[in-house]
């Protein structure tokens, strides 16, 4: 031992060897990031870690087994193709962007020696608007009205939630982590301050006019809401599971109306209101405001429906 020290000091080495620890493996690598990996802007780590589980755990069938070090951009770039050719180039973008902050994150503790994910090309996920037609709107609300003269409790709950999806905007986990206190039905006072338990997607709660299209559905519903500890205007019921997945019974109602089925049914009754708001004439600044948008760079999807999109502006070149 004392020749091979000599020899390394010879050589500008010092000391004995450090012991090499072994590589993480990229299954390894994202298990730990989904234990370990915090940041302060993130409102509910519980949620963002299902969420990036989800997400990360598709690649893990093509580079679970891999050393975190030893993969090669060439590997991701076939990894991603495999993965457009059974998921949509938004879901593709989002898995992606999930596996480069954990890589991010390891090469900070130092776990890896670089990040392969850098300069790694992904797919460009088209910005889609899919809403209902006013006609489409009105065979859903009658529908579900018709259906809430039944008395059952889910029905009368239904229009009563799809109101203030079409007339306010609110997205499912808004609905859901609504509570009577947030409401005054006789002075029109909405007080978005929940998604499910926790905050609204931008952080922070946002204040608007009830529309009065949504007070009497809220008082027949508020007639019968069962009690909840929390106050909630939509408790868990029987059929209704208060979770990301939860449909709340508005597929089967899509289906009744004879409208078509969009791929995420809620968030299209939130693109619904936006669209006809700014069909309407409606201000893209205000809007903003009204969905909770920390960035107007989201609300302009929009834009292209408004009445003077464009105006006169592709009658400025004339030849004759």
């Amino acid at each position: 031992m004392l020749v091979e020290i000599e020899a390394r000091v010879a050589r500008g080495l010092a000391g004995i060897a450090e012991p090499v620890a072994p590589s993480l493996t990229v299954a390894q690598l994202v298990e730990r990031f989904l234990i370990e990996y915090r940041r302060p802007a993130i409102k509910c780590m519980t949620n963002y870690r299902l969420f990036a589980a989800t997400r990360l755990r598709r690649s893990l069938p093509h580079i679970g087994h891999r050393p975190a070090d030893a993969v090669t951009p060439a590997e991701l770039a076939k990894m991603r193709d495999t993965l457009g050719e059974t998921l949509s180039p938004a879901s593709v973008k989002d898995s992606l962007a999930y596996l480069a902050t954990a890589y991010s994150w390891a090469l900070k503790l130092k776990l890896v020696g670089s990040n392969p994910m850098v300069g790694l090309e992904r797919p460009t996920a088209a910005s889609s608007v899919e809403f209902f037609s006013q006609v489409e709107v009105l065979n859903i609300l009658r529908t579900a009205q018709k259906r809430a003269e039944s008395g059952k409790l889910l029905d009368i709950a239904l229009v009563a939630c799809l109101r203030l999806a079409l007339h306010a905007g609110l997205r499912k986990g808004e609905l859901l982590g609504l509570r009577w206190m947030d409401l005054d039905l006789d002075a029109q006072r909405l007080t978005v301050a929940r998604s499910y338990k926790g905050l609204p997607k931008s952080g922070k709660p946002r204040y608007l006019r009830l529309p009065s299209a949504c007070i009497p559905a809220l008082r027949s519903w508020r007639a019968v809401c069962p009690f909840s500890k929390e106050g909630q205007v939509f408790p868990p019921l029987p059929g209704w599971a208060h979770s990301t997945k939860a449909m709340l019974g508005l597929p089967a109602l899509l289906i009744a109306a004879g409208v078509r089925q969009p791929a995420h049914p809620w968030h299209a009754c939130r693109h619904t209101f936006a669209s006809h708001y700014v069909m309407a004439g409606g201000n893209i600044l205000v809007l903003q405001r009204i969905l909770g948008h920390s960035d107007v760079k989201m609300t302009m999807i929009y834009a292209h429906l408004a009445p003077d999109f464009l105006g006169d502006e592709m009658e400025r070149v004339q030849f004759d």
